[in-house]
């Protein structure tokens, strides 16, 4: 899986969309839009419309910037910001590690 791919599933997955919710919204089929997500097309005439959507750089969509924000990280606690910016160094492997942890947690308090 490419950094794009991995990164728009990851983006969905946190605004609690479904593949076809976030298709509708950018005006595409989710056949399509599951290519973008497997890594088999790159969403080329799509990258403004799921940047808007996700609220993220289209560098950040590509790989290019650890960063997902224009002005680094929005205004949030120093806490939140620290644990941000350790999530932002982590390789890839590391995230899909803390967003399985991070999604498990999150579906526990839910729940409650």
């Amino acid at each position: 899986m490419n950094i794009t791919a991995y990164r728009l599933r990851a983006l969905r997955e946190q605004k609690g969309l479904s593949q076809r919710e976030v298709a509708e919204r950018i005006g595409m089929t989710r056949a399509a839009y599951n290519k973008y997500e497997r890594g088999t097309s790159r969403p080329v005439r799509k990258l403004d419309e799921l940047s808007d959507l996700f609220g993220v750089t289209i560098d950040y969509l590509l790989g290019k910037d650890a960063t997902p924000f224009e002005n680094e990280l929005p205004d949030i606690a120093s806490h939140d910001h620290d644990q941000i910016r350790k999530y932002l160094n982590l390789s890839e492997e590391g995230k899909v590690m803390v967003d399985i942890m991070l999604n498990a947690v999150s579906e526990r308090e839910r729940k409650r």
